[in-house]
This record gives C-alpha cells, sequence and structure tokens, in this order.
C-alpha cells in the first residue's frame, strides 16, 4: 500500500512539474513576438514582480514597458501608452507538439479606440490557425483575457445607422456589445 502511494505522489509531482509556466514562455519567446522588448526586458519584469517591486523597463524603443499581472497561467503588459498585451495558457482537449496546453495572446491598441487581435502558438511559439479556436467577429473589436479564467470578454461599439428608429432615440451613436466567450478547446459563447 505504501509503495502504491508513493508512486501515486511521485507521478503526480511529475505530472504537476511537466506543467509550463507562463513565465518560462517569456523566457523562451522570440524577440519578433514583441520587438521592442528583449529578452532581458522580459526577464527583468518577471525577477522585478516576483519580487514585489514594480515590474517596469525601458524598452528597445526608449520607452516604459510594465507587467501588470503574474501568474503561472497568464500574464499582463503595458508596453506603451497605448499597446498591451496578455497571454493566458490553455489546456487542449488534443495535444498541440505533444503538449497539452497552448498559449493565447491577446494584443490591444488604444489610440482613442481600442482594437484587439487574438493569436494562438503552440508552447514552442508556433504560429496556431486562430479559426482553430476562436471566431472573429465581423467588425472591429476590443478583448480582455481573464487572468483568473479561461475567458475572452470582447467589446464592440457597433454604430446605431444599423439599429432601428426606437433604438436610436434611446442612445446616442453608438451601442457597446459585450460577449463573454469561455474556453472549452476553442473559445465558445457563454450560454
Amino acid at each position: 500500500m505504501r509503495k502504491t502511494t508513493l508512486l501515486f505522489c511521485l507521478l503526480l509531482a511529475f505530472e504537476l512539474s511537466a506543467q509550463t509556466a507562463i513565465r518560462d514562455l517569456l523566457k523562451s519567446m522570440p524577440d519578433s513576438i514583441i520587438p521592442y522588448l528583449t529578452e532581458n526586458n522580459r526577464l527583468d519584469m518577471v525577477d522585478f514582480i516576483e519580487s514585489n517591486m514594480d515590474a517596469v523597463v525601458t524598452n528597445a524603443l526608449g520607452g516604459k514597458s510594465q507587467m501588470l499581472k503574474l501568474t503561472d497561467q497568464y500574464v499582463s503588459i503595458q508596453l506603451s501608452e497605448s499597446s498591451s498585451i496578455a497571454m493566458r495558457l490553455l489546456d487542449v482537449p488534443t495535444p498541440v507538439d505533444s503538449l497539452p496546453q497552448i498559449l493565447c495572446l491577446v494584443r490591444t491598441y488604444d489610440s482613442g479606440i481600442c482594437e484587439s487581435t487574438v493569436t494562438f502558438y503552440s508552447l514552442a511559439w508556433r504560429p496556431l490557425s486562430t479559426t482553430d479556436y476562436f471566431s472573429q467577429p465581423d467588425y472591429m473589436f476590443s478583448a480582455t483575457l481573464g487572468d483568473e479564467e479561461s475567458s475572452l470578454t470582447l467589446r464592440q461599439e457597433l454604430r446605431l445607422d444599423a439599429m432601428g428608429k426606437e433604438e436610436k432615440e434611446e442612445k446616442k451613436d453608438t451601442k457597446e456589445v459585450l460577449t463573454i466567450l469561455k474556453w472549452n478547446g476553442r473559445f465558445v459563447k457563454e450560454n
């Protein structure tokens, strides 16, 4: 009985250690993903935030970038005043490159109007087909990855000229539409 329990504990420890942490992916990230954050910038941010310090670095463009949040599964970085990224590890039912997780990366640009792009990568930083995991909206959107759960919130500003007359009278120029997507091997609309 003791041998069985010991074997089970060792297997569980091995399984937990095999899980990739987002900090490891930041270290192995190709510079081409975020050209103005060098490997040293990314490593410094991780060290600073894990030491409960402000994770602010001077990026390759001479501006300031700040890591806002880091967990084992999620990271959020303000790259500049108008640009940010968030990344989240997601479990997949079918291994990708022999691993049970992929990475979702959301880039958001805010120059008065927010716009996001959503991309997916294997844990070896091989780009994956976005359409396999996410249906892009027809209109411009901003996206927010869940920091505590595997979700994606889409915000869209729809022009009212596409709405009926009654709706126009109640609202100004646009209508904000929020859509919450949950992860189940791909992002799908929450019921």
